[in-house]
């Protein structure tokens, strides 16, 4: 599929796209072995034309939708009857609606990768300049490792309740993100290889759970009359989920041919991204409003969480098959967390540009082992830290992503070639980010005072609900385009 690099690979001018391909493979014979083995070695650096080969575009498709099929989706939606308190019926409509519209931009811009072969924080460099983008890269390495987070915390509370006291959570969460590593550290060819069957297992897995739990799910806390402000929070917290995407979609697509085709990628995008997630969550909304009315269950949690509530409808109904249905709905975080390590190891790389010499394999160790350090600690406060961590990272990803969509839209009218890639590193050649810097930080002004989390009110939100997400994306599109504008009137180009 193009994407792995032979030691002889060197620095050579592409006759496809008449740029120079500055990517190196390491002279190492260590290194070497490994791309002979299927290794991606490839870092940062643009993917010529000619090397842009995988024209599976259902890959698209495979590489959200299986790694979305699991745990994940189940314990982030069940925060929104647990941590906001809203109705099942309330709460399945949102999830939908909002999951849906907030993938789009991850679905549009997924399709500009095949046209310039550039890993999606690369793309942010014509937006936010090559040093202003540490800035975004640094807090979506946080953002997509804080997935890899939640999906391990959940698949290790599954393994840890299927013989409850002979596997800690923080054992099972190890064991979890080292055979992650195996995907992220193989790369592009071997995660969508992966990606392509793990959903069978997995899916037959949800399939039993669902038929275990199903009878039960009626049980649901009395309707109180949620407060506005809880209908108001899970927009941002929706944004978290769908919205962040769009920072990291490129990389899952940058091996494609120039000439994909955009329309169909962008429907995999959008049905692989949404469509399971809300399918689940809305499963996880369920799940999580039966809690606190069915003993076992509010016991269950209590001493597991979530993953221990599935732990005890499968056991309870199944016996030992329920364990070993337990057992695969624990690994069915494999993917998503394979993949997060994939794409935290290039946004570490644009984070800190020192590291660019670095191989991306020892990136995605380095990140492995940061995410496990995260994970055990957050493990003890699941729904408080996901609620927290998802609204927090969608206000900033409502403010960067406007920024990027408008200036590619707006002022690069569309057009991918204004993406040079001869300059794709030149800190000077690039634009200077400071528009697109200064844009996000106007936004953080009004986001601060209207935004809501379980540590800090602003006095906005107290009046009228979580409108973080609102005012992030509102002031930075208002924002962005006169000082942008202004910047390249001064600076006489993009």
């Amino acid at each position: 599929m193009g994407c792995s690099e032979s030691s002889s690979a060197g620095t050579r001018t592409s006759e496809t796209d008449e740029i120079e391909d500055q990517f190196q493979a390491p002279r190492s014979s260590f290194w070497a072995n490994l791309s002979d083995h299927g290794v991606e070695m490839r870092g940062v650096e643009p993917v010529p034309a000619e090397k842009r080969t995988d024209t599976r575009y259902i890959n698209v498709f495979t590489i959200f939708a299986t790694s979305l099929t699991s745990l994940l989706p189940i314990g982030i939606g069940s925060a929104t009857t647990l941590g906001y308190g809203l109705p099942l019926r309330d709460a399945a409509l949102m999830i939908v609606f909002l999951q849906f519209l907030f993938a789009v931009p991850a679905a549009y811009i997924i399709t500009i990768a095949p046209l310039t072969g550039m890993r999606q924080m690369i793309q942010s460099r014509y937006c936010f300049g090559k040093y202003c983008n540490i800035l975004t890269s640094a807090v979506v390495a946080l953002t997509v490792g804080g997935f890899a987070v939640t999906g391990s915390i959940n698949g290790a509370q599954c393994l840890a309740a299927v013989r409850p006291g002979t596997l800690p959570v923080e054992a099972a969460i190890t064991i979890i993100m080292v055979a992650a590593l195996t995907i992220g550290f193989m790369g592009y060819r071997v995660m969508h290889l992966f990606t392509r069957w793990a959903w069978i297992p997995t899916m037959i897995a949800l399939v039993i759970l669902v038929g275990a739990a199903g009878d039960q799910l009626w049980q649901q806390q009395a309707p109180d009359s949620a407060p506005v402000q809880s209908y108001l929070g899970m927009v941002a917290f929706a944004a978290g989920n769908m919205v962040t995407w769009a920072n990291v979609a490129g990389d899952y697509a940058c091996y494609m041919p120039p000439g994909a085709p955009r329309l169909r990628l962008a429907v995999y995008c959008l049905l692989g991204v949404a469509l399971p997630f809300s399918l689940l969550m809305v499963f996880g909304a369920a799940i999580g409003g039966a809690v606190l009315v069915i003993p076992a269950w509010a016991a269950a949690y209590e001493a597991g969480g979530i993953g221990a509530v599935i732990g005890n409808i499968l056991i309870t109904r199944l016996g030992d098959f329920g364990r070993f249905v337990l057992v695969i709905m624990g690994l069915s975080v494999l993917g998503t967390c394979g993949r997060d390590i994939y794409s935290v190891s290039f946004n570490l790389t644009a984070a800190a540009p020192i590291l660019h010499r670095v191989p991306r394999v020892v990136l995605s160790v380095i990140s492995t082992a940061v995410i496990i350090a995260v994970a055990i600690p957050a493990s003890r406060s699941f729904v408080t830290s996901v609620t927290a961590f998802l609204s927090i990272i969608g206000y900033y990803a409502g403010a960067s992503v406007t920024c990027f969509l408008t200036e590619y839209l707006w002022f690069r009218k569309g057009d991918p070639g204004s993406f040079d890639s001869k300059i794709w590193n030149d800190g000077r050649a690039l634009p200077t980010g400071l528009s697109a810097l200064a844009s996000v930080l106007i936004a953080w002004a009004f986001i601060v005072p209207a935004m809501q989390a379980d540590w800090y009110t602003g006095p906005i939100a107290e009046k009228t609900g979580d409108l973080g997400f609102e005012f992030a994306v509102v002031v930075a599109l208002l924002a962005y385009i006169p000082i942008r504008a202004s910047e390249i009137k001064i600076r006489g180009r993009l």
